[in-house]
């Protein structure tokens, strides 16, 4: 049962309040006739709406929403006005009011809108309880999914969290690169010291060596005074480097000096700082396509792979999608007041077969804005944004042909498959098999026959 404060100071209008109230629309009610008393009420009890008089003895309902706003950001609160005050009712609602009713108390509208602020009031409940039953399962953050490479990620990042081991993360842009990294810190003995966060695509050549090492003041026209550098400002903590494929060669070499020594030097000094870092670094490109390419210094990636991570694109985490779907809908209904709760099967099917290019990145954007033109609580793939349809898809055989090197035996070929299967399926034969759509006891003799482990 909803608890309701009232607040009205006229005794006749307070109990004729209280009866439509409590025996006729069954709230448990709790009144008062000042501002005083209201306030004392809202310190000794909990309550789910508050409804108030604006104009009160001592003081106005302007005042005791003002004082809940202080504590309470989402308790609905419904000011009475009488006609003449309307600019007043305005004010109130800009002090952080729901709504307002003019009086004399039309009981109709009244109900109306005390129904209202349940709906909203359940509906938030039933975010909070979904976002309590999916942080319970799924962990921090929005390290969401079920698929067999993607839990393999988290558990090794998991495994060497807690170590000063170089990570390096690999995958397509708005796969949670930063996400990992931000797990690594969180779960590691630095986790109270800073986490910074470089893009190093955002670093042109001219300023790559200040902002990561820091100037001393002189060292060029307008550097008046001493400045630290990103390696400093993370000192006891992690500094992540993002799109490391996008640093030049002579920050590479720069890079892999720090990463050998543990010691930077600002410029225009010649003294050495120590710096105590773990180093994160991730890229959306093959850095060993680079490093064949010499657009990479290999010295400098066996640096940074000493662990290597690989996050794999949202197209082949389709099963993941509704986990994805619950996770993000929860924040989006309580953003904009929304009650979306479900998807329905053709858009679904939809979202499991679309290429998805932004990975897990774009999915959150389309489905924000789906959600915020939702008129029902079921998606449809006619919500879909316009355009979507347009945007091109490659079906698996053509992806598949897009990957394969010319050259290449298909013996090769095919231990290359059976390999990515078995990753896929954290070494299961049975679920491989039957994605391979051949016998358990053909997988058998093809690993036996390919010498595989």
């Amino acid at each position: 049962m909803v608890r309701i404060l009232l607040t009205e100071d006229d005794d006749s209008q307070r109990e004729a309040l209280e009866e439509f109230l409590g025996d006729s629309l069954h709230y448990e009610v709790l009144s008062a006739s000042n501002a005083a008393e209201a306030l004392h009420l809202l310190k000794k009890n909990n309550f789910g709406i508050v409804v108030s008089d604006l104009m009160l003895p001592d003081g106005t309902g302007i005042d005791i929403t003002k004082e809940i706003r202080k504590t309470d950001e989402f308790i609905p609160i419904l000011i009475l006005t009488a006609q003449p005050s309307i600019e007043s009712a305005v004010e109130a609602i800009h002090a952080g009011a729901s709504d307002y009713l003019t009086k004399p108390v039309d009981f109709a509208l009244l109900k109306n809108k005390l129904k209202r602020f349940e709906e909203h009031i359940y509906l938030r409940q039933e975010n909070i309880d979904l976002r309590k039953r999916i942080s319970h399962v799924y962990g921090p953050g929005n390290l969401i999914g079920n698929s067999p490479a993607f839990l393999d990620v988290v558990k090794k990042a998991r495994q060497i969290a807690e170590t000063d081991v170089t990570v390096l993360i690999e995958g397509e842009s708005g796969t949670g690169k930063e996400m990992i990294a931000n797990l690594l810190h969180e779960n590691s003995r630095r986790s109270k010291k800073p986490f910074v966060r470089v893009n190093c695509g955002a670093l042109t050549k001219s300023i790559l060596e200040s902002e990561l090492f820091g100037v001393v003041k002189g060292a060029y026209t307008g550097a008046d005074k001493d400045r630290m550098g990103y390696f400093e400002a993370s000192s006891g903590g992690t500094i992540f480097l993002d799109e490391i494929g996008e640093m030049d060669l002579e920050g590479q070499v720069r890079l892999l000096r720090v990463l050998e020594e543990r010691k930077i030097t600002r410029l225009g000094s010649t003294a050495p700082i120590d710096v105590d870092v773990r180093i994160i670094a991730a890229t959306n490109r093959s850095l060993l396509d680079d490093v064949n390419e010499n657009l990479f210094r290999e010295d400098l990636y066996y640096r940074l792979a000493v662990i290597r991570l690989e996050l794999p694109p949202l197209r082949v985490r389709k099963d993941d999608i509704p986990l994805l779907f619950n996770h993000f809908v929860v924040q989006f209904n309580e953003k904009y007041g929304k009650s979306v709760t479900q998807l329905d099967q053709d858009l679904l099917k939809y979202f499991q077969t679309y290429d998805w290019p932004g990975n897990i990145r774009q999915f959150r954007n389309v489905l924000e804005g789906m959600i915020v033109l939702a008129s029902d609580d079921v998606l449809k793939k006619s919500d879909l944004p316009q355009g979507m349809d347009a945007v091109p898809r490659k079906n698996s055989g053509e992806r598949l042909r897009d990957s394969i090197l010319p050259g290449i035996s298909l013996e090769d070929y095919e231990k290359a498959v059976i390999e990515k299967n078995l990753e896929h399926t954290g070494g299961n034969r049975e679920k491989t098999a039957k994605i391979l759509d051949i016998s358990e006891r053909t997988l058998y003799r093809k690993i036996k026959d390919y010498q595989m482990p």
